[in-house]
């Protein structure tokens, strides 16, 4: 359960909500800054401002026709390097619309917020993790937008894993809503019978919410040399944790994923019935 603050400004978050909406967000909740004792303590909110009150979360969502399994480009513009551009966008006009009240206010980077590389367990089968600088989906289960499904992606009711996370950190006194189940199966996941899990060509969901990280970024193990990737890997994400960071929000070090189909085939998505009578709309007007 989350405390709500004494003194949480309704009328502020209201407005904050209508203006966040007006730039192009969708799916909208604000997290306790102080209920982040799940994740490390560098990405938790107040390691990054020291008065953090509260965060605001928002989604975009993937279009239906660039949510390709594969990289296309209208996967890459719509659903990832454009799409996470648009969202700082609105995380920089929502932290800017909170300063001129008073507040501050920070936004998170909405997506290649890779600070480092940290290798777990080297041999024939290693176990990696990429580090970052804050975690979104956490912080977007504290909002109450949605949980963490076995593709180890926010899944929400609306819209499923067929999105993206932007965030503002902010010493704000909003208005909190109430938090999701964190680190359990949810439910919609057992009934959809994990075919994300199933579907992965990497193998590298476990069916727990957990991903293996090594087997995601190399996608066929099978056909990769061990030692060779992970000398590339330790190469390609060195430097201190701000230069890393530079270069990945730059989009210079690190090509694009070329499978996602843990997040666009994901069915826990009711707008998927709006996709039919989009189709069957266009098919008709074709006719």
């Amino acid at each position: 359960m989350t405390t709500p603050h004494a003194d949480a400004n309704p009328v502020l978050t209201v407005d904050l909500f209508a203006f966040a909406r007006k730039e192009g967000a969708q799916l909208l909740g604000v997290a306790d800054a102080d209920n982040f004792d799940e994740t490390e303590p560098a990405k938790r909110p107040k390691a990054h401002m020291k008065n953090a009150r509260a965060v605001f979360v928002f989604t975009c969502r993937i279009p239906f026709a660039a949510a390709t399994p594969h990289a296309s480009p209208a996967y890459l513009q719509s659903g990832y390097y454009g799409l996470e551009a648009y969202i700082n966008k609105i995380s920089h006009r929502c932290s800017i619309w909170l300063e001129d009240r008073g507040y501050m206010a920070a936004g998170s980077p909405a997506g290649r917020d890779i600070t480092g590389l940290r290798v777990i367990e080297r041999g024939p089968s290693p176990k990696i993790e990429l580090l970052s600088s804050f975690d979104l989906r956490l912080a977007a289960v504290k909002a109450g937008i949605g949980q963490i499904g076995v593709n180890n992606n926010l899944i929400t009711a609306t819209h499923g894993s067929r999105l993206r996370l932007g965030a503002v950190i902010t010493n704000a006194p909003l208005v909190l809503n109430e938090p999701l189940e964190y680190g359990v199966v949810p439910d919609f996941c057992k009934q959809c019978g994990f075919r994300c899990v199933k579907s992965c060509p990497a193998k590298a969901l476990s069916g727990t919410g957990a991903v293996d990280h090594y087997r995601c970024m190399v996608i066929h193990p099978e056909k990769v040399n061990v030692d060779h990737a992970l000398v590339a890997f330790e190469k390609r994400y060195s430097g201190s944790p701000n230069q890393l960071a530079s270069k990945m929000m730059g989009f210079t070090q690190n090509a694009p994923h070329t499978c996602a189909r843990c997040i666009t085939l994901c069915p826990m998505d009711i707008s998927r019935e709006d996709r039919k009578n989009l189709l069957q709309a266009t098919a008709e007007a074709a006719a």
